[in-house]
């Protein structure tokens, strides 16, 4: 049987704030992505670019195999912010274990909507998704994707906003040696174990954060 594919997303919650009704919507098809348009705070700044800044990128992960995106959109037609997340690219080590890591990609709010808790509203519903729970969710914090200029923080303050968010997720800090996360130490690397992921898949993980591959 033919599986039918909405084009419409799943709006899980709205609220209203002072420049006007925010509603999140996940699982956004691209054919709904397409018809929006990205809020004029992500671009390029004098010390920061957002980490995607056209409609096309975020449209490429919701066409991909269990690629998720997940936004806030206000006046219907405006994006105030996402949170895109996929499998790991096929040159990146943690695609050495397949589909049992999933990372938690792109997470940015407009710099004019980040008043109203949008990330803690995105960031609830992806990781509140059973398909999770099969997976090692993990994510990458590197600080020179940060929009410190824009938000006033130092590195350590943004760093502990990272942790902050995810740490109620059951998200932990491992130690890696890959390279591009230990070249700073402000960078993260977090993860989270699915409540369905094995004690062998989470020995495989442990050794690959030290770059050792397992079959």
């Amino acid at each position: 049987m033919e599986t039918i594919v909405s084009s419409e997303p799943e709006i899980v919650s709205s609220f209203v704030t002072s420049q006007g009704r925010i509603a999140i919507c996940a699982k956004c098809p691209a054919a709904f992505l397409k018809n929006l348009e990205m809020d004029s705070g992500f671009g390029n700044f004098r010390d920061y670019s957002s980490i995607i800044q056209q409609l096309d990128e975020l449209c490429t992960i919701a066409e991909s195999k269990d690629g998720t995106v997940t936004i806030a959109v206000i006046e219907n037609n405006l994006i105030a912010g996402y949170f895109a997340c996929h499998y790991p690219q096929p040159d990146a080590r943690w695609s050495k274990l397949g589909e049992l890591m999933y990372e938690l990609g792109a997470l940015e709010v407009s710099r004019n909507f980040r008043i109203h808790g949008i990330a803690r509203q995105l960031v609830r519903t992806v990781l509140t998704e059973p398909f999770i729970e099969d997976k090692i969710a993990f994510m990458v914090g590197y600080s020179w994707t940060w929009d410190v200029d824009g938000s006033g923080f130092s590195l350590d303050e943004y760093r502990r906003v990272h942790l902050k968010l995810l740490e109620p997720y059951n998200f932990q800090e491992f130690y890696t040696n890959e390279l591009n996360i230990r070249i700073r130490e402000e960078n993260i690397f977090m993860a989270r174990i699915g409540s369905r992921v094995c004690p062998a898949d989470y020995k495989r993980f442990k050794r690959l954060t030290l770059g050792i591959v397992e079959s």
